[in-house]
């Protein structure tokens, strides 16, 4: 208990008060499942933003067994708003067909940089983010996947302010958290590294070119010869687009073996 007392006394303007009472609600409700550092690091997580438990803004959950804060977007937005910069937001735009992996949603938020009015621009995917069998995902494809592109985006223009808040619709695919998380642009990386794409996004490629008709072998040749690359772990985000849109095309008929 004095782990959690000492991580949730966060010095700093208009900190809510835990008081002994709530804190023993706070544990037989929403964080019923919370070890005592987890409870703290949780209390912490609510007193360094300003917010009370209680008040729900901030969500205690458990993903993949680790504790993981979740935010609503409408908290991301009025912490973006609070510093004075926030300079609004576009409304989605969709690529692809929906509910399909070609389905994409991009939002562009708006931050005053020096006076000067400065868009960041985020986009999410389908088959990233949409979890198994999921009724609202299905419901309201729109919806969820332009929740999770303007939380990145959101990220993207307020780093320091929103680093660690993740919206809840971006954390429902139970594989999310075996990536890492670049805190600086909120982008999904994996091992392979953070100027190349995720094993999502790679298994979206295959899939794609799969469905288009091309083989193994011709997509290693494209890969090689048009590309340069060694295999796709080796696709950068800049090559990503283009190289889907190659394989999205029907892929060319083999030509038969020479007879001998």
């Amino acid at each position: 208990m004095a782990q959690v007392t000492a991580l949730a006394a966060v010095q700093g303007p208009a900190v809510p008060t835990v008081t002994p009472d709530q804190l023993a609600l706070i544990r037989q409700t929403i964080a019923k499942d919370a070890t005592d550092t987890e409870l703290a690091l949780f209390l912490y997580d609510n007193a360094r933003r300003g917010l009370h438990p209680l008040d729900r803004l901030l969500h205690f959950t458990k993903r993949a067994g680790k504790y993981t804060p979740v935010s609503s977007i409408d908290l991301m937005r009025s912490r973006a708003a609070a510093t004075g910069e926030y300079a609004g937001s576009d409304d989605p735009t969709f690529a692809g067909e929906p509910k399909t992996e070609t389905f994409a949603a991009t939002v562009t938020v708006h931050r005053l940089v020096q006076g000067t009015r400065y868009p960041f621009t985020a986009t999410a995917r389908w088959a990233e983010y949409k979890p198994p069998d999921d009724f609202m995902w299905r419901k309201m494809p729109h919806t969820m996947l332009g929740k999770c592109a303007e939380a990145l985006a959101l990220r993207k223009g307020f780093p320091q302010e929103l680093a660690g808040l993740y919206e809840a619709s971006e954390l429902e695919r139970p594989d999310v958290l075996e990536a890492s998380i670049d805190p600086g642009t909120g982008e999904m990386l994996d091992a392979s590294g953070p100027g190349t794409i995720t094993k999502a996004q790679r298994k979206r490629l295959f899939s794609i070119a799969s469905k288009a008709g091309w083989t193994k072998v011709q997509i290693a040749d494209v890969l090689h010869d048009r590309f340069k690359l060694d295999s796709t772990s080796a696709i950068t985000k800049a090559q990503y687009d283009e190289v889907v849109a190659t394989f999205s095309a029907q892929a060319p008929t083999p030509e038969p073996d020479a007879p001998f």
